[in-house]
């Protein structure tokens, strides 16, 4: 998740105005996980173990995702519903990507 998160960080920096912000993040998470899918399924292996109720493994995943949700929130200076949007659009690439459909294939 820390990789994941740097990645929006790193990408955001120096970055004025969230539509730059927010096309600068999507940028590179996209190729974030192009070049480097077990980032992605880790997490998603992270989300399922914790809904087995995995407490230990539960903690550490919340930390994490919150930590990437203020490292997005401030980035984009949006308010909490255009995060939501772009962590749901995230999500949904996410999806498409583990289960072997193209990105597009949601729209």
């Amino acid at each position: 998740m820390e990789d994941t998160r740097l990645a929006f960080e790193r990408a955001a920096d120096g970055v004025e105005g969230g539509e730059r912000a927010l096309q600068a993040m999507t940028t590179a998470y996209a190729r974030l996980i192009s070049t480097r899918p077990e980032t992605l399924l880790m997490q998603m292996q992270g989300y399922a173990a914790v809904a087995q109720g995995d407490d230990l493994i539960g903690e550490v995943v919340r930390a994490g995702w919150m930590r990437i949700w203020d490292t997005v929130h401030l980035s984009l200076g949006a308010d909490a519903d255009e995060t939501a949007s772009f962590f749901a659009c995230g999500m949904l690439g996410n999806t498409l990507t583990a289960i072997g459909l193209p990105v597009g294939a949601g729209r």
